[in-house]
């Protein structure tokens, strides 16, 4: 691109499956002349220094100069010109080179913001623009995101373009680049066919937009597994690039990669081979050793040397692209809304399934294979948890006014989506809150982004630190639920189980345990008997036992001495007591450890660190329930709620044992008094609660943290609305209070411990949203037990708290008196999760 080109070209580099889709080959060409005088009086020299760079593959040293260039044309043309707008936009184009999904999307965003200021929405340069942020939005697996964007490009490109002009069938290409990720491929297919017709009538045979588009349709092609069709294109694709792009063009490794693809699909390792080391080569050179396409190829790479059975050199690749997709999530999860996030961070479980399928299924006893597999899951499950959390409390204490403002009103967003969610179930009110949910959703990018701009530099998570915080008498249980890669038919299989095991002291082993369906399916039918209190005790203690042999008795000897289990499920494991399973002599594991339950290690890391301040406890018990509308909208899905008088009583009693608490009963048991909290040391809660489970359906309660909640006492029944108190608080709301110097949250209700099982990131529901509030601990319970049961529980557990004991031996102790004689239904729905240290509570 010469020096006139990069002032006024809005374009991105040419697309392709590695890079990020076709480009406009002009961007706002009206700006030229303006461009051209400021290019000869002003900027001739640091343009061509950015040509240069650009060309060499240096964009590390390109992008401060860009940044310069920008400052440049927004002090001579402000900040709303046009032209400042293209300058924007190639500077979030380096970024995008580079693999920094995060610094692009503002840059893009800005320069949207003031074209559609300067010439309206319906102009090419916005189409061009909405074409960049479109393909980034693919780029991070935002397929929801991106889809609207280029329909709205596609349709300002035809009506101002014309129905055969190339830019229209670059929007094309793009929109059946995302189907064909998608597995749309049916919907990609005349897409493709359309704009390859465009491209050669228009621009020639020979034009690197006919190329890209051969190489993505032979890409279709491919994964329907045509490579008699999908062959010739590829050649032709790269036969084009080689004669019109210069050598060592990323366009060029691309077209290396997805021939190389090819071979490895028809097992012709040795033609792949040299094609993928050809493709590493120029990622390496051209675009970074740190940028997501060098992690492609060396992955790309490291699958034919697995297929050959060189595990070494396999081992070695895998390691190296685990610290690049590292260095990139640390970069990229900064920005954007949690469904963001969460789209961002699916894009790396192949990868994931790779590094722990080479350890569990390819070198089970390779040290060095399964610290790269802990590593992995250390830095990848509970990521999301972890990263929410920490921001959470970080916008709390540093934001400076307007953010805390904007804080404020995603608070008020969420409970106005809560109120809607369960004051109507019509076509409006989901409408409604689809609007609601985008503003949060935008809000929620701002303060992230806000967020980023002062975190702390932190090293990214290693065995080492979490081993640190592991105590002597402790052991670390990691289980996680992958897809295992199967050699023979070259993709990812079933879903299976794993588990890690970290002591204190030692080094971490690890081993797959069976089939995720056959474990699911005995999780289910244990949790189904130790929820029945009818059922005999003999009938339950076998269930568990059959459950017990799967996920524990194969690593039984790796737990050495330790009396201490740190255990971070995954899956459907999330959903059941260990303390309640049996070993081979009948004992119920409570009896040979205590058990605390973690999201991930990485938890600890976070829930060690002490809190700085915190307010006297808050007791919220024996709410009175009304007959509002949200409680007839409750029982119309299936809900109803009876007074608990246990609950008094235990109020009572803890007032006795926590003389500094406030306690809160019947009519000022409300909604808003929990979400006034701020930072008790102990909140304690008893009431119902409740989790609904999902349609099936997209609804008004798709997301999981509205389908979860407790329930309380409405405030005041005539002023409803957004910001009402109805007397539900939901999963959500509950992510917005202020808890982070809150040591314990003891939910003695029913259910607070379900929620919606989502692999690698826990359960979402209650537990969830108080960790994401800042609580360090909880006690939740499972399934529904009799509040009388409850409150004994929750005094004997008070006690030994005053006693000294940690939390969760605390609760365990209070277990173990009432296991000898009781079913288990009537004490292991209570589980501990979090900091297991003793709290300081006067006696």
């Amino acid at each position: 691109m010469n020096t006139r080109g990069y002032l006024v070209s809005g374009a991105i580099a040419l697309g392709s499956c590695l890079i990020l889709g076709l480009c406009f080959p002009t961007l706002a060409l009206q700006f030229q002349e303006i461009a051209n005088e400021i290019y000869q009086q002003q900027f001739q020299g640091l343009a061509n220094q950015i040509d240069q760079l650009r060309e060499q593959g240096n964009i590390q040293a390109a992008i401060p100069l860009a940044e310069r260039f920008v400052t440049l044309v927004e002090k001579i043309l402000g900040p709303n010109h046009p032209l400042l707008a293209a300058t924007l936009n190639e500077l979030a184009q380096l970024h995008v080179e580079q693999g920094n999904y995060a610094a692009a999307l503002p840059l893009y965003q800005r320069a949207l913001a003031i074209y559609e200021r300067a010439g309206g929405s319906d102009q090419p340069s916005v189409a061009a623009i909405l074409n960049n942020l479109a393909n980034l939005y693919r780029a991070q697996g935002n397929y929801d995101a991106a889809l609207p964007v280029l329909q709205r490009s596609l349709a300002i490109a035809e009506k101002t373009r014309g129905l055969n002009h190339p830019e229209v069938a670059i929007t094309l290409n793009n929109m059946a680049l995302l189907y064909t990720e998608q597995k749309k491929t049916a919907a990609a297919l005349p897409l493709y066919q359309r704009a390859l017709r465009i491209f050669e009538q228009t621009l020639g045979e020979k034009s690197p937009y006919v190329a890209t588009t051969l190489n993505n349709l032979a890409n279709l092609y491919r994964r329907q597994k045509n490579a008699t069709a999908a062959l010739p294109l590829y050649q032709r694709a790269l036969q084009i690039r080689e004669q019109t792009l210069p050598a060592g063009h990323p366009d060029i490794a691309n077209s290396l990669n997805n021939l190389a693809t090819l071979y490895f699909d028809q097992r012709n390792y040795a033609a792949a081979l040299p094609l993928y080391q050809r493709t590493l080569a120029i990622a390496q050179s051209r675009l970074g050793h740190n940028h997501p396409n060098t992690a492609l190829a060396l992955s790309n790479l490291a699958a034919v040397y697995w297929q050959q059975g060189n595990l070494t050199q396999t081992l070695a690749l895998l390691q190296n692209v685990q610290e690049i997709e590292e260095k990139n999530l640390s970069e990229n999860l900064i920005v954007g809304s949690e469904d963001y996030k969460r789209n961002y961070l699916a894009t790396f479980q192949d990868s994931t399934n790779a590094i722990l399928s080479l350890h569990l299924q390819s070198l089970p006893r390779h040290p060095e294979a399964t610290a790269l597999a802990l590593t992995t899951i250390l830095r990848r499950k509970g990521r999301l948890l972890d990263f929410f959390s920490q921001n959470q409390a970080r916008l709390q204490r540093q934001l400076a006014a307007p953010d805390q403002a904007k804080l404020e009103q995603l608070t008020k967003l969420r409970t106005a989506i809560a109120k809607l969610v369960f004051a109507s179930a019509e076509p409006a009110a989901f409408s409604q809150v689809q609007q609601l949910q985008t503003q949060a959703s935008q809000l929620e990018a701002e303060l992230s982004l806000r967020s980023a701009s002062f975190r702390e530099l932190t090293q990214p998570v290693t065995i080492a630190a979490v081993q640190r915080l592991i105590p002597a008498n402790a052991a670390l249980i990691e289980f996680i639920r992958y897809r295992p890669y199967d050699l023979r038919t070259q993709r990812f299989g079933e879903p299976r189980y794993g588990v890690y095991v970290l002591p204190a002291r030692g080094q971490p082993l690890g081993k797959d345990l069976g089939p995720a369906a056959e474990i699911d399916a005995q999780v289910r039918q244990t949790r189904f008997r130790l929820a029945d209190r009818r059922l005999p005790k003999v009938e339950v203690q076998r269930a568990a036992q059959a459950l017990t042999e799967q996920v524990i008795t194969p690593i039984r000897p790796w737990l050495g001495n330790a009396t201490h289990l740190l255990i971070a499920p995954d899956g459907e494991l999330n959903t059941i007591p260990f303390q309640a399973l049996v070993d081979a002599q009948g004992r119920y594991l409570v009896e040979s450890y205590w058990i605390t339950l973690l999201t991930s290690g990485r938890e600890l890391l976070r829930i060690l660190s002490r809190p700085v301040t915190a307010n006297p406890p808050l007791i919220i018990a024996d709410p009175s329930f009304d007959r509002s509308s949200t409680m007839h909208a409750l029982d119309g899905r299936g809900l109803t709620f009876t007074p608990l008088p246990g609950t008094a009583e235990e109020a009572q009693a803890l007032r006795a044992l926590v003389p500094q608490a406030q306690v809160l009963l019947q009519a000022a048991a409300t909604e808003t008094a929990v979400k006034a909290a701020n930072s008790p040391k102990i909140l304690h809660l008893a009431t119902h609660g409740f989790f609904l489970a999902a349609s099936g359906n997209k609804d008004i309660l798709e997301n999981p943290l509205l389908r979860s909640g407790l329930v309380l006492a409405a405030s005041n029944e005539r002023q409803r609305g957004s910001e009402g108190d109805d007397g539900l608080l939901t999963a959500l709301e509950v992510t917005g209070m202020n808890l982070r110097d809150t040591e314990l949250v003891v939910l003695s209700a029913c259910d607070t411990g379900r929620g919606e099982v989502v692999n690698g990131e826990g359960v979402y529901g209650l537990r969830r949203a108080f960790t994401l509030a800042g609580a360090r601990s909880q006690v939740s319970t499972l399934w529904k037990v009799d509040d009388r049961v409850t409150r004994d529980i929750m005094i004997a557990f008070y006690q030994n708290l005053q006693r000294g004991m940690g939390r969760t031996e605390a609760l365990r102790q209070v277990q173990l008196q009432r296991l000898k004689d009781e079913s288990p239904y009537y004490w292991a729905a209570f589980v501990s999760s979090g900091d297991w240290s003793p709290l300081a509570l006067p006696r």
